[in-house]
């Protein structure tokens, strides 16, 4: 791992962090329609061969919270084609069916961007919150792969009493 550059991972304001650190290629602003949200949305899984995405199928949709009001990634339209490219943007905003359509953006980000990652996928930031729908106490386990992916990439086994359903 240590060859690789070891793994970061940056939700919410921790996104915001790694942007202004340079990790993160673009920046967050306001939300287009300036106040905070906080609710579910759908995402679309653009990319699962990564170490935080590989418990997902690519394409997969996924419900998972919000809770911000300066969620709106930016990054200019050269920047955005050689992330699309070079397989950095991860997820999307979508309708339920996977539309990616501007209606299913809750804040104005470009290209409906709710995640990107590094050139060489060791880091991973995302303005929803999937910590906040890993427990079937909370109703949605969606975001558990992200961290079973993790524990995937590191050859962890995962320990008795984690179990994912749905």
């Amino acid at each position: 791992m240590r060859e690789q550059g070891g793994l970061v991972l940056g939700i919410g304001n921790g996104f915001q962090v790694l942007l202004e650190a340079g990790l993160l290629a673009g920046a967050l602003r306001r939300n287009e329609i300036p106040r905070f949200r906080c609710h579910d949305v759908f995402l679309k899984v653009e990319n699962n061969t990564l170490p935080f995405t590989n418990s997902y199928r690519r394409g997969e949709v996924i419900s998972v919270p919000i809770a911000h009001g300066e969620g709106n990634y930016y990054i200019d339209h050269q920047e955005l084609i050689k992330m699309e490219q070079q397989g950095q943007v991860v997820f999307r905003y979508c309708t339920e069916a996977g539309e990616i359509a501007s209606e299913a953006n809750p804040n104005g980000s470009v290209g409906n961007i709710a995640g990107i990652c590094s050139k060489k996928g060791n880091v991973l930031g995302l303005m929803p919150h999937p910590e906040r729908c890993a427990e079937e106490i909370l109703g949605n386990t969606a975001g558990l792969h992200i961290f079973l992916s993790i524990l995937n990439w590191l050859g962890i086994n995962r320990q008795e009493g984690v179990t994912v359903h749905g």
